[in-house]
């Protein structure tokens, strides 16, 4: 029998270890950020005052950005957000092309990992 087989050594083989791997494709809503700035594009301030309306602000992730800002956009168009304006509705627009083009991978810029 085996030297290290105690309760913590059996759970520690058997649990699946996270690895850190290169990411390749962008995840968080930073990294549309940085393809923007990369892009050139010139609705950036517009772009991260619709991420500040998120908990985790460009920490989100793009599905969950696009998910959350579609509910918003129907419940403001519905009436149901009437401080809401068209600024503010053409600028959430604007987030949930930009991260579906991401996505999809039609953003027209190249995904590059930053440097920590």
């Amino acid at each position: 029998m085996p030297d290290n087989l105690t309760l913590d050594g059996l759970i520690s083989a058997l649990t699946h270890k996270p690895t850190l791997r290169p990411r390749t494709e962008p995840l968080l809503l930073r990294d549309v950020l940085a393809m923007k700035r990369q892009r050139g594009d010139n609705d950036i301030a517009g772009f991260k005052e619709v991420c500040r309306e998120f908990a985790y602000g460009l920490n989100g992730t793009i599905s969950g950005g696009i998910w959350a800002m579609n509910q918003w956009i129907k419940a403001a168009d519905a009436g149901r957000q009437p401080w809401v304006g068209k600024i503010t509705q053409d600028r959430r627009r604007a987030f949930v092309a930009d991260c579906e083009a991401v996505l999809a991978g039609t953003f027209g810029v190249e995904f590059k990992v930053e440097a920590a």
